[in-house]
């Protein structure tokens, strides 16, 4: 993973006031994956993954971090298998009338090895499992958005890539109990969501999320969005202490009703995480480096003794608002 030199931030935090939010965008890197190939060679269908699973050519995942929720509904229950060479695969399940397949687990942890969330009616090439046979659950076509949704009381720890096999799509990751970044990445993604909301719905779209609690951590390795056109944080508090890459980063924190685009809809009490030298941030940059990326930090609109808690002698503050 090579550190790009020309990223620059904006954003802000919050310690007294709702939210905060902070806008983060680099010149375009390119990707350092191969382009990705499709067959339309091979068809998969019910009853071939069935055979598959009844002669053990399919290799179910149990014990690789990702878990169906089996209290939700069938629906909304992604078979989990894994490629030949080891990943675990996700079959999402049937997306709604508006394009959006909703998914439900009990865990959901990627390792540095990655995974795949297969939105490939056929027989698909993918980077990090090579070839993987179509996804059965989706007859009626591949998924406009995958929603990734974790009831648990646990954060998810994402330390490798996640690859959407097939059509691009957006990707959703939402736990409320936290999510931590280390290493991790998007491959083939459209967008993509890091948030410790619950999402809502409307019309079988989704609509937004509703963030009460919960905190996004970003360390060590970092995350790597540069494959993905727009990537949001929206989570009660964010600590980001890795670098963080990406075309256009957007990070809004506190206890708000964000909508599915990450504009702000309403905002409740505020972010009560306490540091260690007891002060409150929504967002916390940690001990960025300089070198890494600019960070220009406005005051809340609502609140202009809000500030950033910034370790970086080398970034010098400019401030702007940005609208909620």
């Amino acid at each position: 993973m090579v550190v790009a030199e020309n990223v620059k931030r904006e954003g802000k935090s919050c310690a007294d006031s709702d939210s905060g939010s902070a806008h983060v965008k680099s010149v375009p890197f390119g990707t350092t994956h191969a382009p990705v190939c499709r067959s339309n060679i091979f068809s998969f269908s019910l009853l071939g993954f069935s055979l598959c699973l009844a002669v053990g050519t399919a290799n179910i995942a149990f014990a690789d971090g990702i878990i169906a929720d089996k209290a939700a509904p069938k629906t909304q229950q992604a078979t989990i298998l894994q490629t030949g060479n080891g990943i675990p695969q996700v079959n999402i399940q049937t997306p709604t009338s508006a394009g959006v397949s909703v998914n439900q687990y009990a865990q959901f942890d990627v390792g540095n090895r990655g995974a795949i969330l297969n939105n490939s009616r056929s027989n698909t090439q993918t980077q990090l499992g090579g070839w993987i046979q179509g996804n059965p659950w989706l007859a009626r076509g591949e998924a406009r958005v995958v929603v990734n949704q974790i009831n648990s009381s646990h954060s998810s720890q994402m330390n490798g890539y996640i690859e959407v096999g097939g059509r691009r799509a957006e990707v959703v990751i939402a736990n409320p109990a936290g999510i931590a970044v280390n290493g991790g990445g998007f491959i083939n993604a459209s967008r993509a969501t890091l948030t410790t909301g619950q999402p809502q719905y409307q019309a079988g779209d989704l609509s937004g999320f509703k963030i009460r609690q919960g905190n996004v951590a970003i360390t060590g390795q970092g995350l790597d969005a540069r494959d993905t056109d727009f990537t949001q944080i929206l989570s009660h508090a964010v600590k980001i202490d890795g670098p963080v890459w990406g075309k256009d980063v957007r990070v809004s924190a506190g206890k708000n009703n964000v909508s599915a685009d990450g504009s702000i809809r309403s905002s409740h009490s505020p972010a009560t995480n306490i540091n260690s030298d007891n002060s409150l941030y929504a967002i916390d940059t940690g001990a960025l480096g300089g070198d890494l990326c600019k960070i220009p930090f406005p005051p809340d609109s609502r609140n202009p003794n809000t500030g950033f808690r910034l370790f970086s002698p080398q970034i010098s503050p400019n401030f702007t608002q940005i609208p909620p």
